[in-house]
This record gives structure tokens, sequence and C-alpha cells, in this order.
């Protein structure tokens, strides 16, 4: 079949109208003239295979990667850098329409990353002899030759072990770096865990506050992205002075640290034991003793009040019970960092349903050559 491509949807597929059904053909650009066969259904949407591109866009670029297309990490290579950031911001820009039902915003311009070596942490898969990536949509390994998108530490360390690697049955390699050292710890599927190297953390300095991250901790995933982020937050910390703090979702402390320095009072919840173990070990070397840390799944305990709290959740988002529970008590500012726009649209009628108005917001690339990225918002109680 033959159709013109008119959006790139969430997940990096083109949009393609068929008649009344919409297909969804991964490969594609917005404005391109395809032919493509319809392959089925997918969770209820048609999902089509690119056959040729008949009328490419201008924008189109030969994909760095020679693993582009198989490997499941990446679905955007095949789009220039700018391509890639319009295309995110037609998806966000659809959400808020679709899920928000906001019909004008305007999108600020996205916070840009380098497109290699951003990454700050991996997880490698080991399956029957192979050592490398899950293919697309499948739990099928592709032993990769490299990944342009690692620190040049982490790909050689990963390639001079990947005979290694391939000998085991079931496993999965975790690193972590900071672009120079890292850590790496292999967890076979049988249990146990091996330590690959002589750190099992890495360091970390961003300001004045210091880091130190295990391979299994929760890590913001783009190196160059970190400092921009905290700067976001210490932006508004500066403005606002609030008097006391709350970071949900506070994982390992990469806004707690921030907040105790300009709050009085800091509460810190996180339900990962581990996480709270390095959080405690952070604020132990920032000599930080106004920071109160509780474990607790944010989404099912009660929330410490705060007059600014800080929400970075996992791509689930919130709840409208957290929403509320915000509303109600004292917290007049909420700074949420997501990571997906669909939930992030949805958990922003609900701050709106809630009292609460967008004042500031700010898309962030942390994830090139995919149609993932984080997004900054700043929400205040109406007065």
């Amino acid at each position: 079949m033959t159709g013109r491509v008119v959006a790139i949807a969430k997940g990096g597929a083109g949009v393609v109208r068929d008649g009344a059904r919409t297909v969804f053909i991964p490969g594609t650009i917005a404005g391109e003239t395809v032919e493509f066969t319809v392959c089925g259904k997918r969770r209820s949407a048609w999902q089509g295979t690119l056959q040729r591109v008949l009328e490419a866009s201008p924008r189109r670029v030969d994909p760095p990667c020679p693993h582009y297309g198989e490997c499941g990490g990446c679905n955007l290579q095949h789009m220039s850098y700018d391509e890639q950031l319009r295309s995110k911001a037609g998806i966000l820009a659809a959400n808020l329409k679709r899920i928000a039902r906001v019909e004008e915003m305007e999108i600020p311009a996205f916070l840009a990353s380098p497109g290699e070596r951003f990454r700050s942490k991996v997880e490698f898969q080991v399956r029957g002899g192979r050592a490398g990536f899950f293919a697309r949509h499948s739990h099928r390994v592709v032993s990769v030759a490299g990944c342009l998108l690692l620190p040049q530490a982490v790909e050689s360390f990963f390639l001079a072990r990947r005979p290694l690697l391939a000998a085991a049955e079931n496993a999965r390699l975790q690193v972590v770096s900071n672009g120079r050292d890292l850590a790496a710890r292999l967890e076979p599927a049988a249990g146990g865990e091996e330590w690959l190297g002589p750190r099992r953390t890495v360091r970390i300095a961003i300001g004045p506050d210091e880091y130190r991250f295990a391979p299994d901790h929760f890590v913001q995933s783009n190196l160059f992205q970190l400092q921009p982020m905290l700067g976001l937050l210490e932006g508004v910390l500066e403005r606002e002075r609030p008097d006391t703090a709350a970071d949900l979702f506070c994982g390992a402390g990469f806004f707690t640290l921030p907040l105790a320095r300009h709050c009085r009072q800091v509460a810190a919840v996180e339900s990962d034991a581990r996480s709270i173990e390095a959080l405690r070990a952070n604020l132990g070397r920032s000599q930080a003793r106004n920071v109160r840390v509780q474990r607790a799944d944010v989404l099912r305990a009660g929330l410490p009040p705060a007059e600014l709290t800080v929400v970075d959740p996992p791509r689930g988002g919130l709840t409208e019970r957290v929403i509320a529970a915000l509303a109600a008590g004292p917290a007049r500012i909420v700074v949420y960092f997501s990571c997906d726009s669909a939930t992030f649209a949805r958990d922003l009628r609900m701050f709106n349903r809630h009292g609460y108005v967008l004042e500031e917001w700010q898309p962030i690339d942390n994830f090139p050559h995919s149609d993932h990225f984080e997004i900054f918002s700043l929400l205040k109680k109406a007065r």
C-alpha cells in the first residue's frame, strides 16, 4: 500500500491514514510518501512494515549504527537530529491536545544533547552465547559490535569481555559510568552477582555536590544533562526560597542534595532499599543533616508536608490520590520531572483540576535517537 506520513507517534513510528484505519510504520519521517505492508495489530493498533520510501524527507540520514533497525535501543536514527527534536515536539503537542485537552500550547525549544557517548548507565543482556541488547519487541539478543551511545570506556570494557560474557547461559550486565570510570555488576539469572573490576560505585560531582552511584541504582540517563537538570531546580529554589521541601521518588538523592543546601528541612521518600542506602551515604558525604529519610511507596504512603515538593516518578507517573494529597497540604510549589509525555499530560490535567497552574516548563532531550525525552515543569497553586 502507499500513503503519506502525517506525524510521528509516541513509540517513534510514522502515522499513515489508510481510509478508516490508522497505521503505524517505523522507520519513517513526517511528510514522506512510503510504500508499506499492513502486518496486523499490536495492542489494538494497526502496525505496518516499511517497504520503500517513495518521496524521502530531506532530513532523512544514514543511521550511524550498523545494528539500527534490529537492536531495540534506538528508533529515530534515520532522522537528522533537528528532525528528531521536531518529532518529539510533535509527540508532546499531540499528547497535550489529546490527553490534557490543551488545544494551543507553545512547546519550548528542547534542551539538546550530544548524540554520542551520553549514557550514564547501561544494561547488557546475555542469552545462549550472545551478549548485547534485546532486539525490538523481543527477548532475542542482538550481539552488538559496539554502541555509540555509551562512553568510550564502557564500550571498550564490554567489547573486551564479550567472549567471556557470551559463555554465560542467561545473565545481565549492569554498568554505570561517569564518562571515565565505571562499575560493572554481572547478575546471572540463577542468582548471585559478580563484580567485574575494582569499583562498586562511580563518583559524579556536579557543582558543590558529590554523588556515588552503583550499577543497580537509578541514575539520570544522560551525563550531559545532569548539570542542566539541576540548574532548572536551582533556579526555582533561588527564586522561591522555600523553607521546607520534599523529594518524592528520590532515589540516591540527585535532587535531595541541592534541596538540602537551600532549605531548612527536607523529607526524602524512596521505596528501594539499595537506593536508600546510597542516599544516606551521599547525604553523609555532603554533611547534610537536615534531611529526614523515609522508606515508603509514594503512590500508597502518606506524603510529608512541605512548601515545595519535587516529584520524579517512573514512566507510570503519579495518581489522583497523590496529586490530591499535594493539593490538600502546604505544597504551594511542585517541581515535576516526567519521563513520559502521555502520563505527564494526564497528570497535568489532574494538577489543573486540583488548583495548580503550569508556570514554567522545559522539555529535555535525555535520549537522543529515541522518541523518549524528559520534561521539567513548575506548577504553583493558584492564588
